[in-house]
């Protein structure tokens, strides 16, 4: 094959590459898990309340939080390391969820829960928290933006080792009690990206203008 031709072709397939890297990518990621007015009275009743900590918010029944981008072909969703929700038990103490992750193989919002009541204090590491039901669309979705939602159930498999170990009474209901919903952003590529793309279209034209000089 002429060399012309073949710093060409290799110069068209670095671009191509670059360019298709860039399409995949997202620029922002957040989750917003919003409970049922049914579950906050519920759990009123038991003098139980929700608040954010760290950089999640909590408002209109809602905890909201930035999370990591989504690669193509990922699993996984990763909450802020930052952000945190707190369920407070009126003279029981306060239960915190942190390093949440959603997991669409296991259909579940995993996370570690910390138990704090005075100068008690446990530590439980990847207890599921949210059991959730399918995603619509699908979660491939968020790897080039878009939007998935699915309801979710308190899931007793976790929250219920929490309450044994530490002795209290806390309601789980095994019925949905609120929709989880993830959204992406699609990313403008980064200034590097564009010159290395750039230069890969640059090298295709010299290289095809060197050629017809030569021919």
């Amino acid at each position: 094959m002429n060399k012309s031709i073949f710093r060409a072709l290799s110069s068209v397939v670095v671009a191509a590459s670059l360019v298709a890297a860039s399409s995949v990518a997202v620029a922002a990621t957040k989750a917003d898990v919003a409970f049922s007015s049914d579950l906050i009275t519920s759990f009123n009743m038991f003098s139980v309340t929700f608040s954010a900590a760290g950089s999640g918010t909590y408002a209109n029944n809602t905890f909201s939080s930035a999370a990591a981008d989504v690669a193509a072909g990922a699993t996984q969703l990763v909450w802020d390391p930052a952000s945190a929700l707190t369920l407070s038990i009126a003279g029981n103490g306060s239960m915190t969820f942190d390093g949440l992750v959603y997991d669409s193989t296991k259909s579940a919002v995993i996370g570690d829960i910390h138990f704090v009541n005075g100068a008690t204090k446990f530590d439980f590491a990847d207890l599921p928290i949210f059991s959730v039901g399918p995603l619509t669309p699908a979660f491939a979705t968020l790897t080039t933006g878009g939007s998935v939602s699915g309801d979710f159930a308190l899931s007793a498999a976790g929250l219920g080792v929490v309450a044994k170990t530490v002795g209290i009474t806390v309601p789980i209901p095994t019925a949905n009690v609120g929709k989880l919903t993830m959204t992406s952003t699609p990313a403008v590529p980064e200034p590097s990206t564009a010159v290395l793309g750039f230069l890969g279209l640059a090298g295709v034209v010299t290289s095809v203008a060197r050629r017809r000089r030569q021919g």
